[in-house]
């Protein structure tokens, strides 16, 4: 992961629910995966990649996702998911996600890997211009 977030600019505000604590009293780590996803489809929206995938079939499939833990959440809290792209390729991007806390410290940080992909002839494709030109907007510079 890059160490500027300066090209993290798609915020995704969060408010922790007290059923998402596990046993031990803090956030559970899926919940996690699941507030970098909520990030990730807002910025699919944005960059017209889910209107491709209903118009054309033509979408994306998650290769990778991870996600490191750096202090732990307790309820109540509020937190915001900041992301965008750090790398851009042939047929994926690499998508980068802080999540901070109310106070401004992050609680934990990731990535993603997403490949383009023709659901309808089930392969890979090459990112589309115009989708090309959307993310852009989000690239690490």
């Amino acid at each position: 992961m890059s160490t500027s977030t300066d090209h993290l600019t798609l915020r995704h505000e969060i408010t922790v629910a007290w059923g998402e604590q596990d046993a031990f009293g803090h956030l559970n780590n899926v919940v996690y995966f699941r507030y970098m996803e909520s990030a990730r489809m807002h910025f699919l929206e944005r960059t017209g990649i889910l209107g491709s995938h209903l118009d054309q079939g033509i979408g994306v499939i998650l290769a990778s996702t991870t996600c490191d833990f750096k202090k732990p959440v307790h309820w109540p809290a509020q937190l915001t998911v900041r992301t965008g792209c750090s790398h851009l390729g042939n047929t994926s991007f690499t998508m980068e996600y802080v999540i901070n806390d109310a106070a401004g410290e992050v609680v934990a940080s990731g990535t993603s890997v997403q490949v383009m992909y023709d659901y309808n002839n089930r392969h890979k494709v090459t990112i589309p211009d115009a989708i090309r030109d959307a993310i852009t907007g989000f690239l690490r510079p």
